[in-house]
């Protein structure tokens, strides 16, 4: 009888144990030098040989082997939002996570393995949950959430690749932003007159801080006699409370002048305390009739009142920043100057949401320098 020829290290081999089969291949090497082996138990052999097949292929292309008696979709999901966001991440961002996982992914790729997720379930998912009622805004939330997932997962070999970094979600139409021209501010700065929340909408056109930002300024960060703040936390709430929490980068941390309206704001702020010596255990400056945090809500609310008393368009506190960031442009700030007025990342974000802004001033000022040559523009 001729001897069975030995398999090739490496190669992997299957054999049966009871009532499974068993895909076997070397891994690598233990640290006490012997080989260190991948098993998976299987119901039939065609199943182990496919098994086989593709520890084999992932050999060959340098992948990591992943566990294959490890985790479901949503096992996976439940473990990374636990152990690696939610003691990584802000509650805020835990919370998004958890929403996305919850709502949009589990119930449609909660049952599957992990590893055998594809590109094509991927896209089926964003069909599905579109056929649902989601926006594009809500499909890329869940494509970030999934390829986030999976990242941490091939890192920990639990999946070889990722699914979700060959698909495609629809593309997301940027609405355009909501600002305001200086006639209208003036008709919504009479509209505020004796409102709780004036001197916190003046100082927003003035400074084009952030809600967070404005309502999470604090006494130790104003300097009256350098007429300036330095703008370093912010207002968040997180579950029933409303917190003072750092901003996230370190270019949303800026030294700020405090000149006109801002100005103005701040002394008002500082008599009104004076004179009704709320207890104020945040230190804030701005403060809400009762002497608490102002809650987003309320000043939006009362911003939409103003707002309808001066019959203006609807809109949050978020466009009286986009109406800042345009003045500052039309008044001759270049887009470096704007960016750091605005805490922003990067000098391309503020370029991306204004740069229409400052096309129209290039403009003018070329009319005017053609009109000093005595050139007649068309």
């Amino acid at each position: 009888m001729a001897k069975q020829r030995r398999r090739e290290k490496g190669s992997g081999s299957i054999y049966k144990r009871g009532s499974v089969y068993v895909a076997q291949v070397q891994d690598g090497w233990k640290e006490n030098g012997k080989p260190r082996y991948r098993q998976v138990r299987c119901k039939s052999q065609a199943e182990a040989v496919q098994a086989l097949r593709e520890f084999t292929s992932l050999l060959v292309q340098g992948k990591t082997i992943p566990n294959r008696q490890g985790h479901t979709v949503s096992s996976w999901l439940d473990l990374w939002l636990e152990e690696h966001i939610k003691v990584n991440r802000e509650v805020k961002t835990f919370e998004f996570y958890r929403l996305m996982v919850e709502k949009r992914i589990k119930p449609y790729l909660g049952r599957m393995e992990l590893q055998r997720v594809t590109p094509m379930d991927v896209t089926r998912l964003f069909k599905a949950i579109e056929q649902d009622g989601a926006t594009a805004n809500t499909i890329h939330a869940v494509r970030r959430t999934l390829r986030a997932a999976y990242g941490v997962a091939i890192k920990y070999g639990e999946a070889h690749e990722n699914p979700v970094s060959k698909t495609f979600a629809p593309k997301v139409r940027r609405e355009k932003k909501v600002f305001f021209t200086a006639e209208q501010v003036q008709q919504l700065l009479l509209a505020l007159e004796g409102s709780p929340v004036e001197s916190l909408v003046r100082f927003t056109l003035a400074t084009g801080l952030r809600i967070g930002e404005v309502t999470g300024l604090t006494w130790d960060s104003v300097d009256l006699n350098q007429k300036s703040i330095l703008v370093h936390s912010q207002l968040q709430r997180v579950g029933t409370k409303l917190i003072l929490k750092p901003l996230k980068t370190e270019k949303s941390i800026r030294t700020m002048p405090l000149v006109g309206h801002s100005l103005e704001a701040v002394l008002k702020e500082r008599n009104r305390l004076e004179v009704e010596r709320y207890e104020n255990d945040l230190n804030l400056v701005f403060l809400n009739p009762w002497g608490r945090p102002f809650d987003p809500k309320y000043v939006n609310d009362r911003l939409h009142e103003a707002l309808e008393r001066a019959q203006l368009p609807r809109t949050g506190m978020h466009s009286l920043r986009h109406s800042a960031a345009t003045f500052m442009l039309m008044a001759g700030l270049n887009l470096h100057q704007v960016s750091r007025f605005l805490g922003h990342s990067q000098i391309a974000l503020t370029s991306n949401l204004y740069g229409h802004v400052l096309d129209s001033a290039m403009r003018e000022s070329a009319e005017k320098l053609q009109e000093s040559y005595g050139v007649v523009t068309i």
